[in-house]
């Protein structure tokens, strides 16, 4: 099948042909939207004429009828039959004959008038309709989405189109024709095509049989669709996790498939790559396969390759106040783009980054913001999250506040919200932020509960207090949900992790770990081979939670110098 894109390609051989067919399609294309205009303007023109004849028929009506009460009301004034107006004097009113015996009152008046109402468009008619000099090229545009991961059965599941022009530049505007088509569709419910406006198209998948499917993604005209690039697309659908397995068994030494990621490092070692010392902040990178690590007493960010051995393939940071340096980088997320953000918590501020896995490099870009208590400053920022719509949100842990910015407007500030407190919609020092399958914002603080928020920052519910019952928490310090509407949150001083319903906080699961009571008090010898003993088993300080669309659940330990995978 030929592409669209195709006819603007040349050589010098057939330049002249190709370009003398391309003016010719032009003349043909501007013919064609001079004749769009002309029907539109025509179409509005007879619309409105239809209207007015409406209205004037309405006029007569009203007219006809006010003039028929009038009449009528003359007749009864004339036989005696007409009852008396009420007397406008206000004392009357309390007299046991409040009526004027002289005079009547008119049951109509001469009101008949036109109101335009608040459905005006005459300040419109300048920006009615565009001529637009660009279109979009299916070969040039792209999907991505967890849908393109991994899928559940049962559970939603979206990727977006990105329209783009002959020049793969993305589109900002809607009303392209996006079909889609599985190859088993007797497996999904009905997908949904959702236009959004700008040049994005949101589709649902719901599937409900685990399997591997062909995803065919088409745009264009009836008729003259063409495949979107890289269509067609593998779609994988597997069964629900089961919670209850995540962490080991209840009782055991060592959590049972538990994979350590890196090792334990050293503060002020930081050329060690691949050690670790204090991690915190952790995100995998859209395709699932990168783990992003905030490493925090080194004052770097590394990534490791989980399909390769968890082996590091870059890392970036040092420790300083340069535009490029960090100081105690906190949390790290990434979007659909790959671009990493890390609070960077003592010098105010955050670090954006680009992460390219075909390279497997770390590049900045820019800094945002700085020591403050105004829009876009900061006072020790941490948690982050990135919305579905690309807006950024920020944990301004020394404001009380959370802070969102845009991150497709160059960051630019678009709103804040909360106080110091313990009420409802207050915060004391959130610490970490994300969202749910409704799109509704969770945030975490050291009241030791999760706060619940519309998109509009509207509380509408909350869960948790201080303590150490299923449900309860001590330091909360980081969040996540997965593509199952899962809440995995990080208790750090209960040394364990909790996963809930993240629509109503309805617990699920915990694992953690303990101090190893076999070691004595004193310490006893060293075992055969001249090991000691762990002193702590399993989790102890859980600090950064990631969760990838295959289940694989990362952990970062931030005593134990540790990344744990489960």
């Amino acid at each position: 099948m030929s592409r669209r894109i195709d006819a603007l390609y040349c050589s010098r051989a057939t330049a002249n042909q190709q370009i003398g067919s391309v003016i010719k399609e032009i003349s043909q294309k501007a013919t064609e939207a001079r004749h769009e205009v002309t029907n539109a303007i025509k179409e509005r023109i007879e619309a409105l004429q239809e209207r007015e004849r409406m209205l004037i028929v309405d006029i007569e009506e009203l007219r006809n009828s006010k003039v028929r009460v009038l009449e009528k009301q003359m007749l009864a004034i004339e036989s005696g039959t007409c009852p008396l107006a009420e007397s406008d004097d206000p004392d009357a009113a309390n007299t046991k004959d409040p009526l004027n015996p002289t005079a009547y009152l008119l049951d109509t008046d001469a009101v008949i008038s036109f109101r335009l109402g608040e459905c005006d468009f005459m300040k419109t008619i300048p920006t009615f309709g565009a001529i637009d000099d660009q279109s979009t090229y299916a070969s040039k545009t792209y999907a991505k989405g967890p849908a393109l991961g991994i899928m559940k059965m049962h559970n939603q599941s979206a990727l977006w189109v990105f329209a783009c022009n002959r020049t793969g530049e993305r589109r900002i505007g809607g009303g392209d024709r996006v079909t889609c088509s599985v190859c088993s569709p007797q497996d999904f419910d009905p997908i949904e095509v959702e236009d959004l406006k700008d040049g994005r198209y949101r589709l649902k998948f719901v599937p409900r049989n685990p399997g591997s499917y062909t995803l065919n993604l088409k745009v264009g005209p009836e008729g003259q669709e063409e495949p979107v690039r890289g269509s067609p697309f593998e779609l994988v659908v597997r069964a629900p996790t089961n919670y209850g397995l995540l962490g080991g068994l209840a009782g055991s030494e060592e959590p049972e498939g538990k994979t350590r990621i890196g090792l334990a490092g050293e503060k002020h070692k930081a050329d060690e790559i691949g050690t670790v010392h204090h991690p915190c902040g952790i995100d995998f990178d859209h395709t699932g396969r990168f783990l992003l690590v905030a490493d925090q007493s080194n004052h770097r960010i590394q990534a490791f390759d989980t399909h390769d051995n968890h082996k590091v393939v870059c890392m970036f940071g040092k420790r300083g106040f340069g535009v490029q340096d960090m100081d105690t980088p906190h949390a790290v997320c990434t979007d659909r783009d790959n671009r990493v953000v890390v609070s960077d918590v003592l010098n105010h501020r955050l670090q954006v980054m680009q992460f390219c896995p075909r390279t497997k490099t770390l590049k900045h870009i820019r800094s945002v913001g700085c020591s403050g208590s105004g829009p876009g400053e900061f006072q020790f920022p941490k948690g982050l999250c990135v919305t579905e719509n690309g807006q950024l949100m920020v944990c301004d842990f020394g404001n009380h506040r959370v802070q969102v910015f845009d991150m497709a407007g160059g960051f630019k500030f678009v709103r804040e919200w909360g106080v110091k407190g313990a009420d409802e919609g207050q915060f004391n020092s959130p610490l970490d932020i994300a969202t749910n399958r409704e799109g509704e914002i969770l945030v975490s603080d050291m009241n030791n509960r999760i706060q619940i928020f519309d998109n509009n920052a509207k509380f509408l519910r909350m869960f948790g207090k201080f303590g150490r019952k299923d449900g309860d928490f001590n330091y909360p310090i980081s969040l996540v949900t997965n593509d199952e509407n899962a809440l995995f949150v990080c208790d750090q001083g209960n040394h364990r992790m909790q996963v809930f319903e993240a629509s109503d906080g309805t617990f699920i699961h915990k694992w953690g770990g303990s101090r190893n009571k076999k070691i004595a008090d004193p310490p006893p010898e060293e075992e055969e081979g001249g090991e000691k003993p762990p002193e702590w088993i399993g989790l102890r300080n859980p600090a950064g939670v990631a969760v990838n669309a295959d289940g694989t659940v990362v952990v970062t330990d931030y005593k134990l110098n540790s990344i744990f995978a489960f």
